[in-house]
This record gives structure tokens, C-alpha cells and sequence, in this order.
């Protein structure tokens, strides 16, 4: 019969304490990407870089949005309507990309009936909202917690009392 001496044998033992069951922790990093800065010119987007932050900053002249670049759908979907080229200031959708919700406003020069929808990567319509006619502002908080992350479009229809009806589509990044 052959024995191990006692020094492997406590060797062999701490190997398998710390190899057996030693438990492995590991870190879950969130991928981030978000524009520093920028703007458009004609039909050209530009930026600045990255930050670390997903935020909106709103002053009544001026919006900022640390979020990512809305840049001309038409190129990367089929969408032709592309939101800031139909509403221009009008209407906001930040913060882009987002892990909880993005809050909409629009302030309209004159009354008219406004619909929201929010469409996934399928094409499939996942919200409904059927405002109303409104004066001038709204604004509405979109809840984006229980879809998975992914690409979202939030199609906004208005029809003014007076003119021709608008529809603008915007592109949302869900982290």
C-alpha cells in the first residue's frame, strides 16, 4: 500500500480548497457610447467625442444633449421622415441613448391634434399614445424599462387646425 507523506497530502488539500471552492467574482460592464458635443450643418452631423454622462441641459434658446447623434435615417432605414429635419426646435427626445425612459416635448406654434408611437427594430408598434388636440406644449415621459435594449423609433403625427399634418420619426437607443 502506498502512502503520501503528509506534506503532499496538505499540498494536495490547499490546492483543492482554493482551486475547488474558491469562488470566481466578475465585473458587468455596461457598453456606453455618447456624444460630447456637436451639431449639424446642412446635411452634415459632426461631434466632438465621447463623455461619460446621458443627459439633456435646456435653456429657452438652446438644448444640449450629451446623448448620440439623430443622423440622417434615410441613409442607414428607409425612413424618410426624419424627425429634426421635419419639426426642426419643435420637438425634443432626449436622452439618447437611454436605459430608463426619454421624456418628449413639444412646443407647437399653433393648436392641433398629436399621436405618439413607439416602433421597434421589427416594426411592430409597442406604445400608443393618442394625445389629443393640444395649444402649444407637451410633454410626455416614455417608459422604456420593460423592453430589451436595442434600436426604438418614436413617430410623431401632427396635424395643426389650420395646414398640412407632419409626421417625424426619431431614433432611440436603448442601453
Amino acid at each position: 500500500m502506498c502512502l503520501i507523506p503528509f506534506g503532499r497530502f496538505v499540498l494536495i488539500i490547499l490546492l483543492f480548497i482554493f482551486t475547488g471552492f474558491a469562488n470566481s467574482y466578475s465585473q458587468s460592464i455596461t457598453p456606453f457610447t455618447l456624444n460630447n458635443g456637436g451639431g449639424t450643418v446642412a446635411n452634415l452631423d459632426w461631434n466632438m467625442g465621447e463623455s461619460v454622462s446621458i443627459v439633456s441641459f435646456s435653456t429657452p434658446n438652446y438644448l444640449l444633449n450629451t446623448g448620440v447623434l439623430q443622423p440622417l435615417t434615410t441613409v442607414v432605414t428607409v425612413i424618410n421622415e426624419y424627425g429634426p429635419a421635419v419639426f426642426g426646435n419643435q420637438i425634443t427626445v432626449g436622452p439618447n441613448p437611454t436605459t430608463y425612459l426619454v421624456h418628449f416635448k413639444g412646443n407647437f406654434t399653433q393648436s392641433g391634434k398629436l399621436s405618439i408611437q413607439v416602433i421597434d427594430a421589427k416594426s411592430s408598434v409597442i406604445i400608443t399614445h393618442d394625445v389629443g388636440t393640444i395649444f402649444s406644449c407637451y410633454e410626455k415621459d416614455i417608459l422604456f424599462d420593460k423592453y430589451p435594449s436595442g434600436i426604438f423609433y418614436v413617430k410623431v403625427y401632427f396635424k395643426p387646425t389650420n395646414g398640412f399634418s407632419k409626421t417625424g420619426i426619431y431614433k432611440i437607443i436603448k442601453i
